[in-house]
């Protein structure tokens, strides 16, 4: 039976290890056991390698932009002007059409507060759906439509599911899985655990970041830094940019005192884990045996040393209050621009880039009923003020046709997502001219990365009733961005081939989200 004692370190013996450099011993040896531990994650099998995208079309990295609420499609990204005319009875769907001269918050008061040119069209075509129909990037999409490069390399990508509350169907869109499961894991955590597995011992900083300010906690948008299954160095850097002068004075460990004191801590823990970490093992050797989590201790007290390479790659002039100015509203604290602000330079970052960060789109300002999308009241007032904020901050940090500004995001290297929990309905929620959660056909938009100009388009297709006739499920969303960064997604820790509808083997559900999603025939 243990006794307290038995878990304390002698002095003398503390100072044995720390004089022969045990904290860096116990680091690299945590290291080593991590790089053992399922090194082979994301490794394409031999017998796949066919239908691997093929290393000129692969991503670097993936810049995802969670518009946190649930877009309404019909007036940004899925505009139908044949469906929902008022009096039609062969298309029920009403889309923005019964928004249309509807008072205070029409689509065009909105569009009047946004500055939206006189003569020009509601409507700009994108592509033909897998219907036949005419698809147009609808009003509050003019920042977007005003970069036409960003459209060239743009797809559309129709998504379904049966999820109407947030609580289930954000994390779903941002795990791919339904909730409750123990696999499920944010894109981020996948990312991480591939690069960190493949890093030589100089790399200190993560490779995968979420920035999630506000947010009902029951809506679970933390399960974007969800590790699943992973081990705990999979776990992304999560912050709290509304909180920002809290994060930068826990990087510098004030509490602990001077640096001097800081090393001596930080040695102190290195061996107490290490001594630890001996007692788990069969007669102080191999693996730890009896705590499945004991490499997860490891690696906290390891990022807790690390908090000075962490904070030389997040600039403390990213944290400065920026203003937002979006459809005549001001706000001093714009927290999707900042956040972009900071995905662009850590993405960029000359030395220890980011492969992957996300950004939760909380909104200019609160839509009504919370996060920047959940437009139950007042949809076109909202979706417009918000989306045109969030693109125009989006891009403002991607180069354009001609520029070549290392600190901007360079679209050959990035795939961007904007992705979503959720449409909104076609018509009025309770007569009113807000819009209730609609999962039954909306879109994921993808952009840059493996879409070449000119190979966007659509995947799938939303019928005149606003149900997806053709979609993906979320999973399979997840599956492309993994692939598109050359990461085989099908394993234990991430997905299955009955994450991929239809598919019959690993390399056949692989080839078809490329295909579908990604546009690209393996």
């Amino acid at each position: 039976m243990w006794h307290d004692s038995d878990l304390a370190v002698r002095r003398r013996d503390f100072l044995r290890l720390s004089a022969a450099g045990a904290a860096g011993a116990a680091a690299a040896g945590a290291w080593r056991r991590r790089r053992a531990h399922g090194a082979t994650f994301g490794e394409f099998p031999d017998e796949a390698a066919a239908v691997a995208l093929p290393a000129e079309l692969r991503a670097d990295s993936v810049l995802e932009v969670f518009l946190y609420g649930g877009l309404s499609i019909w007036e940004t990204l899925y505009l139908v002007d044949a469906y929902g005319r008022p009096g039609d009875p062969d298309f029920p769907n009403q889309q923005f059409h019964t928004f249309l001269g509807g008072g205070g918050d029409s689509v065009e008061a909105a569009l009047g507060a946004c500055d939206f040119p006189d003569g020009q069209p509601m409507g700009q075509f994108f592509a033909k759906d897998a219907l036949g129909a005419d698809v147009q990037l609808g009003p509050f999409a003019y920042r977007l439509r005003q970069r036409s490069d960003l459209i060239d390399r743009m797809r559309l990508v129709v998504q379904s599911h049966r999820l109407e509350p947030h609580e289930a169907a954000v994390p779903q869109a941002l795990t791919g899985k339904p909730l409750g499961q123990p696999s499920a894991a944010g894109l981020g955590a996948h990312i991480q655990r591939y690069f960190v597995d493949r890093a030589d011992a100089s790399r200190a900083a993560p490779f995968s970041y979420l920035f999630a300010a506000g947010g009902l906690p029951g809506d679970n948008v933390s399960a974007a830094a969800a590790t699943g299954v992973h081990p705990g160095v999979a776990r992304p850097l999560a912050v709290n940019i509304t909180n920002s002068e809290r994060f930068a004075e826990l990087l510098a460990r004030g509490r602990v005192g001077p640096l001097d004191a800081r090393d001596r801590y930080d040695q102190l823990m290195a061996v107490y884990t290490e001594e630890f970490g001996r007692r788990l093992r069969w007669r102080g050797a191999g693996d730890p045996t009896r705590s499945a989590r004991f490499n997860d201790l490891s690696v906290a007290v390891g990022a807790v040393g690390n908090v000075d390479a962490i904070a030389a790659v997040m600039d403390s002039s990213l944290f400065v209050p920026a203003e937002g100015l979006a459809c005549g509203e001001r706000n001093g604290f714009d927290v999707p621009g900042m956040s972009l602000n900071a995905a662009r330079h850590l993405l960029t970052h000359p030395t220890q880039p980011a492969r992957y960060v996300c950004v939760s789109d909380v909104g200019l300002y609160e839509a009504s009923g919370g996060g920047g999308y959940d437009t139950h009241t007042t949809n076109s007032h909202d979706t417009a003020r918000n989306f045109d904020n969030v693109i125009r901050s989006l891009a403002q940090v991607i180069n354009q046709p001609g520029e070549d500004d290392p600190e901007k995001i360079d679209l050959d290297r990035t795939l961007v997502i904007l992705n979503t929990e959720f449409g909104r309905t076609p018509t009025r929620q309770d007569g009113g001219s807000g819009r209730n959660h609609h999962p039954y056909g909306y879109v994921t938009a993808f952009i840059g990365g493996p879409i070449r100009p000119g190979g966007g388009g659509i995947h799938g297709a939303i019928g005149p009733d606003g149900i997806a006739d053709s979609s993906v499920q979320p999973s399979e969303n997840r599956i492309a961005a993994l692939l598109a960064l050359g990461i085989w997604p099908f394993a234990q820790e991430a997905f299955a081939v009955s994450d991929v509808r239809g598919a019959g083997t690993e390399e056949d559900a692989a080839a078809t989200v490329t295909r579908n999603i990604l546009g690209v025939e393996s």
